[in-house]
């Protein structure tokens, strides 16, 4: 079964069921069914079932259920399910760029079902 496609605007919130998309603007929430994407603006909460991708944006939270991937912006929090991945943005202040670190799940330490943010570079579980 393949459901629709959602968008919403600033401050919306976009919801899509398996295998769908949702999209929202900044400040928004978007969620995605079994296989689907999540994206969201900064500030936002992206989340995506098993097998998805969330993004979203600095300072936002990106979930992804199994096997996904969760992409976030500086200062946010990235959780990942089995065999995920979790890239974090962070700004390198040694070499005046940003740079993305990266962790797949059971490897490294990096547990599944857990929140991480970069501190120094490196994954670190949120509130550690």
């Amino acid at each position: 079964m393949k459901c629709g496609t959602t968008t919403a605007g600033y401050g919306g919130t976009a919801t899509a069921g398996d295998a769908g998309t949702a999209t929202a603007g900044e400040y928004g929430t978007a969620t995605a069914g079994y296989g689907g994407t999540a994206i969201v603006g900064d500030h936002g909460t992206a989340t995506a079932g098993d097998h998805g991708t969330a993004l979203a944006g600095d300072h936002g939270t990106a979930t992804a259920g199994d096997h996904g991937t969760a992409i976030i912006g500086d200062h946010g929090t990235a959780t990942a399910g089995k065999g995920g991945t979790i890239l974090v943005r962070y700004w390198d202040p040694l070499l005046g760029r940003h740079r993305v670190a990266v962790g797949d799940i059971g490897e490294g330490g990096i547990k599944a079902d857990t929140a991480y943010v970069a501190v120094g570079g490196k994954l670190t579980r949120k509130g550690k």
